[in-house]
């Protein structure tokens, strides 16, 4: 294991470091980079993305456009044209933007972000809304919580980040049918909402949004660290071993298996259970096998299909895929190497 270990960081870092590239030799002159939209949803996670990859210079241009988008209340209210940034998980984007300002070192931006979703908390149950500050039922997801969450955790504010934790584990034990379906969302007033046209996972079938299962793993294995208290870390364990044992096999191999890979490869270095070193290297062996030639990822050459061109702008969930790619096998390569092992 640890040769194998070792053998697997290198190529991790470097694939990380080619889709960087790649993606800084496209930056547009007004530090945008090459989406087929310009939407938020195309650039969120290029500023923390890019200083992973080594591109500092492109991450701060690419921070310098992002303010001309920042509202007066700290959020990037648009554009935004996909559904799931507008009502499912709002701050998923904001949260993102928050981190990569704070690790750029741009203090003053990075603290307008995360004063705005600071105030999207709900204070009785401690979820974050699924809608942001639009018109809503003041419902709260796993996903908005769990990157709120990890980004209060970076800015130093402890008791947000544990009040995330609580909410997340009230959703965990909540469940009334785990092994068939997981629901995402909370009330305002703190039910778990299972109408039928609430958002859920039906999680024996494929092409789920695995992603709202795999962000608490990643938040709660952080505070975990931060704390040493043991019920962050089984919890974390819970939502891996939910995924991994009793979710359809697409939960690792789809498009978003990445934020499992990024948790397996955390429970890994603060465990030192080889089971966790496995997964990780299994999800990023998968994300470094579906780069292409130009050194980016899209969703046709996931699907076996053709490179991407080069000579064309990406599809915004093309870049977006890119970008979070570029930043998991950073951080996977990361933990791994500080296993001391």
């Amino acid at each position: 294991m640890n040769q194998l270990i070792d053998e697997r960081v290198g190529i991790y870092k470097a694939a990380s470091a080619r889709g960087a590239d790649r993606l800084a030799q496209s930056q547009r002159p007004d530090g945008s980079l090459p989406s087929s939209r310009d939407v938020i949803e195309s650039c969120y996670k290029g500023i923390w993305a890019l200083q992973c990859g080594g591109r500092t210079v492109e991450a701060a241009r690419l921070a310098a456009h992002v303010r001309t988008r920042l509202a007066a209340d700290g959020d990037v209210p648009a554009p935004r044209q996909e559904a799931y940034f507008l009502d499912i998980h709002y701050l998923y984007a904001n949260g993102y933007l928050a981190i990569g300002t704070h690790v750029l070192g741009q203090f003053d931006l990075s603290a307008q972000f995360m004063s705005f979703i600071a105030s999207q908390q709900n204070p009785d149950h401690g979820g974050f809304r699924s809608t942001g500050p639009r018109s809503g039922d003041g419902h709260c997801d796993t996903v908005s919580t769990s990157i709120s969450g990890l980004a209060a955790l970076f800015h130093g504010k402890s008791e947000v980040a544990l009040t995330a934790a609580d909410f997340l584990s009230g959703v965990w034990d909540s469940q009334p049918d785990r092994a068939s379906v997981f629901h995402t969302s909370v009330s305002a007033g703190g039910d778990l909402v299972t109408d039928a046209d609430a958002h859920r996972l039906k999680v024996q079938e494929p092409g789920q949004d695995w992603w709202f299962v795999g962000a608490p793993a990643v938040f709660l294995t952080a505070l975990y660290e931060k704390t040493g208290d043991d019920k962050h870390l089984q919890l974390a364990r819970d939502f891996i071993d939910y995924m991994t044992q009793a979710c359809n096999q697409d939960a690792v191999l789809a498009p978003s298996c990445g934020k499992v890979g990024l948790s397996a490869a955390m429970l890994y270095r603060v465990t030192g259970e080889s089971r966790y070193a496995e997964l990780a290297v299994q999800v990023a062996d998968l994300i470094v096998s579906n780069q292409d030639a130009n050194g980016v990822w899209t969703r046709e050459k996931w699907a076996g299909g053709a490179d991407w061109d080069g000579t064309t702008d990406l599809l915004w969930y093309d870049l977006d895929m890119s970008l979070e790619y570029v930043l998991w096998l950073d951080l996977i390569a990361r933990e791994l190497a500080g296993t001391g092992v």
